[in-house]
């Protein structure tokens, strides 16, 4: 354990698999756990409320909580980081509880983490400090208060939040904005509307970046052919993906993945 300026202890992170023969609890800890789903899907109950997570996604589970839960497919890849924080309840963070991540920034944590299981290997003091800063960053990047926040949204923005969670767990099957649509039950015109009215932001960009943002996680991280990618992330042909990915990024998917991994 690792006592850090701020009285932040890090403690365990790693990363493991959870399947049949592994299950995650039951269990209660006394330090938060940050659960992150790398590969896979599991469900979890926590509290009573059932809970299904899709990579990349994960939870943060405040003290005091207690849960259970399992792989749902053979088994699913994932990293846990527990640490104590004395300062947790004045920052919104005490328990017992859990929190989700802010919509749309599943793969900039995941990012993080990668680099804070790199640091949490390491036997450098320095390290210790930078790691502490990193997980301070990516706590920011999950909703604070979120029972209260929910309850506080109208209705209608509630459901529009739930369906891009959805449809970001789900991209393969999203082709259109149509099918985001049917998720919440409306044209695709009204989903239009709904999310320029939350987000102030077109809705059809919102689903090309979600995509694009998918695309760059599976190519740094996965071996899967470009064609392959293409399909996952919603996209009916290969050459299409490969347009939208080079007009925004300013370089091919394949140009991506040697900048990622350069000894691929």
């Amino acid at each position: 354990m690792q006592p850090a300026s701020n009285g932040m202890i890090l403690r365990e992170h790693r990363l493991g698999r959870f399947d049949r023969r592994m299950p995650i609890g039951p269990v209660m800890w006394e330090f938060h756990d940050l659960l992150w789903i790398h590969e896979g899907s599991i469900w979890l109950n926590i509290a009573g409320e059932m809970i299904s997570i899709s990579a990349p996604d994960g939870i943060l589970i405040l003290p005091g909580t207690s849960f259970e839960g399992a792989a749902t497919g053979g088994f699913a890849t994932a990293s846990i980081c527990y640490f104590h924080w004395p300062e947790a309840e004045a920052a919104g963070l005490g328990g017992p509880g859990h929190l989700r991540p802010r919509l749309g920034e599943a793969l900039h944590i995941q990012a993080m983490l990668r680099l804070s299981l790199e640091l949490a290997g390491s036997m450098v003091a320095v390290d210790a400090e930078r790691r502490r800063r990193l997980l301070l960053a990516i706590l920011d990047c999950f909703q604070k208060n979120a029972e209260v926040a929910a309850a506080d949204a109208p209705e209608e923005d509630r459901a529009l939040d739930m369906a891009w969670r959805q449809a970001t767990q789900s991209l393969a099957k999203m082709r259109t904005l149509s099918d985001v649509a049917a998720l919440l039950g409306v044209h695709e015109s009204a989903l239009r509307a709904r999310h320029r009215r939350r987000y102030r932001t077109a809705a059809g960009g919102h689903l090309r970046e979600m995509r694009l943002r998918r695309a760059e996680d599976l190519l740094a991280t996965t071996r899967h052919s470009v064609g392959e990618i293409a399909h996952l992330i919603g996209y009916g042909h290969a050459e299409t993906f490969i347009t939208a990915f080079n007009r925004s990024r300013g370089c091919t998917p394949g140009q991506f993945r040697h900048r990622s991994n350069p000894f691929a």
